[in-house]
């Protein structure tokens, strides 16, 4: 028997029509219902992006470091990029991503932006570093603060722009009172998406619903928005295959609470 068989798990992505996390929890046997919460559009200043590009090509930095799989495209290809460029990455996703664009990936975090700037400072001297960092609109700073007390100097720039995309509540609080077992976060701007579908009846509409977070950042993000830290599980690792086993066990965790 598959592990999510008759459970309803609400996913908060940006409801792509082909969304991985849906198939892979259909595969354990989950009925999915979309809660698209987020779009995603062009850098705001794509002139910049350009120009960085170009400076990278030009051998004005020593590493490019990656947080998200979406921020690859803008980055474009290796080809021009002097050898001696290294890449850091967050998550398998995002470094499989790097990978199939032509990427050599350097330097991997297993859990979120802090542990990659710790793994990127084992494996070679930060000072004085160029780096770097094509980000989202909405991308925390711990990366590049955490690189800049190690001594590197950061370029950060807009690769592309998540904009909330809120789900009707009316839609939400429908599936909710229709049975849902668990509310999977990929991300800490989901989190704020669906909070601000909710409003005042944030996050007491959750109250009894298992809460799976894909990482440390999207954790802290549930926990700060008033969560009890408790009724979060956090994915280990911090990958969509993370997160689907983060669902199972708050599932679980939750039915031997009982009500």
């Amino acid at each position: 028997m598959r592990r999510l068989s008759g459970r309803v798990v609400a996913t908060t992505r940006d409801g792509a029509p082909d969304d991985p996390l849906t198939h892979l929890l259909e595969a354990e046997g989950a009925k999915v219902v979309e809660w698209p919460t987020l779009r995603f559009d062009e850098p705001t200043d794509a002139a910049r992006l350009e120009r960085a590009r170009a400076s990278l090509r030009d051998g004005a930095f020593d590493w490019v470091v990656v947080t998200s799989a979406r921020a690859v495209l803008p980055l474009g290809s290796r080809e021009g990029v002097p050898e001696a460029v290294r890449v850091g990455a967050v998550g398998a996703a995002t470094a499989a991503a790097l990978r199939e664009a032509g990427w050599r990936v350097d330097v991997s975090g297993d859990g979120d932006a802090a542990d990659l700037a710790e793994a990127m400072n084992r494996a070679h001297e930060l000072v004085g570093a160029r780096v770097l960092f094509p980000a989202a609109s909405l991308a925390g700073s711990v990366l590049e603060e955490a690189l800049t007390q190690m001594g590197a100097r950061v370029e950060r720039v807009e690769a592309y722009r998540t904009l909330l995309a809120p789900p009707g509540p009316a839609r939400v609080t429908a599936d909710l009172a229709a049975g849902v077992d668990a509310v999977a976060f990929a991300s800490p701007s989901a989190v704020a998406s669906l909070m601000e579908a909710l409003g005042r009846a944030w996050p007491e509409a959750l109250s009894g619903v298992a809460v799976a977070a894909i990482g440390p950042s999207t954790e802290r993000a549930l926990i700060e928005s008033g969560l009890e830290a408790g009724r979060v599980t956090t994915a280990d690792p911090p990958s969509l295959d993370g997160l689907v086993e983060a669902c199972v066990t708050s599932i679980e965790t939750m039915k031997r609470k009982g009500p």
